[in-house]
């Protein structure tokens, strides 16, 4: 015996394997906002000797808020001791406040879980669920009203208002931005813009903001003109820019006819001439000419014959159809005079007020 001897209490040291994890499974990494359902399990990287329990959370990710989902009553999941996969049903479901008739970007949820058991085994890093739109993207519409308007006259329309439409709402506010542009042969001259932004509020389709479009009043007898009206579009989630639309600028000036002759000149020996008729624009109704032939300098009545009287434009047109003809007389018996000339004159009716 020695003196002084005591005894010795031993202690107990845990190995606990660093390469052993646990890991978060979603049955879907994406579900539908109408709905739809993703199951969380947990796997682990080999066996433990502890049972691990794992207690899920799931919280609001990117473009999401609370309502958006639900994590099942039951949010508890058990790795057994010796086993890789979890038992228990854990849910997520995509709330019924997430589908509504909306489109908005898609949401994130984040999906936690704290960890016990398994000889101290850390919790298992999140995972990402989306929740996806189903809301189509909408699309932007520009609304003329009216799509036509006269450039002046007593009463007549000579603004029109531009709107924009969206096809579907939008969680976000759209901003579009309106801009006119003559098309050929009208010019920047023809028309005047009053103001330029349009705004869509988010959960509306129809826009707020004032634009017009006015014509310019002239003198001059000229072709119906169009004016481009365009957009372009901020916000929306993304929408695009409307397609253009068309103004038109009807002339308030009367169509002009013009008789044309063809040949200008014609052998007094039985040569003929043939008489057509022009608009210079195009009419919402028929023009009807009638033709009327008078001796002219150093002619006299039996030096020429009209055949034929009318000649008509139909409405949108600006050639006229039908027959007119004037034929030269020759003297008898032949001698040597000057030219002669014929007066070729018409009188119209319809043709928008032709003259």
């Amino acid at each position: 015996n020695r003196q002084g001897a005591g005894t010795v209490t031993g202690a107990e040291l845990t190995l606990v394997d660093a390469a052993l994890a646990v890991t978060l499974r979603l049955s879907a990494s994406s579900i539908s906002e109408d709905g739809g359902v993703a199951t969380v399990t947990a796997v682990l990287n080999g066996t433990s000797s502890e049972a691990l329990t794992l207690t899920v959370g799931a919280a609001a990710g990117a473009n999401a808020v609370a309502a958006d989902f639900v994590l099942s009553a039951a949010a508890t999941l058990t790795v057994a001791a010796g086993r890789t996969t979890s038992t228990g049903e854990v849910t997520v479901r995509a709330a019924g406040t997430a589908n509504d008739d909306v489109h908005e970007p898609d949401r994130s949820v984040t999906v936690s879980a704290t960890a016990a058991g398994g000889h101290g085994l850390a919790a298992p890093s999140n995972a990402t669920l989306t929740i996806a739109e189903d809301e189509a993207l909408p699309t932007v519409t520009l609304v003329l009203t009216p799509s036509t308007i006269a450039e002046g006259g007593t009463g007549a329309t000579t603004a029109s208002t531009v709107t924009a439409e969206l096809s579907g709402k939008s969680s976000e506010a759209v901003t579009v931005t309106v801009s006119a542009a003559a098309v050929s042969p009208a010019v920047a001259g023809d028309f005047t813009q009053s103001g330029t932004k349009l705004t869509i509020a988010a959960g509306a389709t129809a826009s707020t903001g004032t634009v017009t479009v006015t014509a310019t009043d002239d003198t001059a007898s000229e072709p119906h003109e169009s004016v481009e009206v365009s957009g372009t579009a901020a916000g929306g989630n993304g929408v695009a820019a409307p397609s253009a639309v068309t103004l038109t600028l009807e002339d308030d000036d009367a169509p002009t006819v013009t008789l044309v002759l063809d040949p200008a000149s014609v052998s007094e020996s039985g040569g003929v001439s043939t008489v057509t008729a022009t608009l210079n624009r195009m009419a919402t109704e028929a023009a009807t000419i009638t033709v009327s032939v008078a001796a002219g300098a150093g002619a006299a009545a039996g030096d020429f014959t009209q055949s034929g009287t009318t000649l008509t434009v139909a409405a949108g047109r600006t050639t006229s159809t039908g027959e007119v003809t004037v034929t030269a007389v020759d003297d008898t018996p032949p001698r040597d005079q000057p030219d002669k000339s014929v007066a070729v004159s018409a009188t119209v009716t319809g043709g928008d007020g032709a003259v």
